[in-house]
């Protein structure tokens, strides 16, 4: 499959990951592609003989960000997006599913944080790790549905607090058009002391 367009400008989300977004069915039918083709990262199926779309498989104001696992059987794709859930950072991953006829939608991690997600090689469950810049990072394994088999372990920052550290501040700025959303970090001295002066590096 190639594909050519003009370039498009999204708003402060790009669909950037380490993984080729592509699958091959089996006997070569179907495929799957990630593109951006109305402006946002998306997945579409395509007919592989005639590379024609069958249908687009996500769509809307959000960016899909890694194709985790495909089951050709049951005409499922798992994959990471950001972006999708309105009340969190836009750069953080949840992990959904979407069958092949690009309905049922579904979010399997609910939880407002980044997930990093690995899949078992058979696709039946899948390791979460996730976090935020103010929640430790927590792993748990989940199954197809969403919901937790176990809990692996949870990050004991006991002794990084003792020291005095403290968790960054999340902030959400406008940029100069006063539409667009900044989502920002501030990171404070362990000796802040707010009658001072600071440079501030960014």
């Amino acid at each position: 499959l190639e594909e050519r367009g003009e370039t498009l400008t999204v708003p402060h989300l790009s669909p950037t990951t380490d993984k080729p977004m592509a699958w091959l069915s089996r006997d070569g039918s179907r495929a799957i592609w990630h593109s951006q083709r109305d402006g946002w990262g998306h997945l579409y199926l395509y007919d592989g003989a005639t590379g024609e779309i069958i249908t687009q498989l996500t769509s809307g104001p959000w960016v899909v960000r890694e194709l985790i696992h495909v089951d050709e059987n049951e005409r499922v794709v798992f994959f990471t997006a950001g972006g999708r859930e309105r009340e969190w950072n836009p750069y953080q991953r949840g992990l959904y599913r979407v069958g092949f006829d690009g309905e049922g939608l579904q979010l399997l991690t609910p939880e407002d944080a980044d997930h990093d997600i690995q899949a078992s090689k058979d696709g039946r469950v899948f390791v979460d790790t996730y976090s935020r810049p103010d929640l430790p990072p927590i792993s748990v394994v989940r199954d197809r549905s969403g919901a937790i088999v176990v809990e692996l372990e949870i990050a004991d920052i006991e002794g990084l607090l003792a020291t005095g550290w403290r968790f960054p501040e999340q902030h959400t700025l406008k940029a100069r058009d006063g539409v667009t959303d900044i989502h920002a970090l501030v990171i404070r001295p362990t000796t802040f002391d707010p009658s001072k002066r600071y440079p501030v590096i960014e």
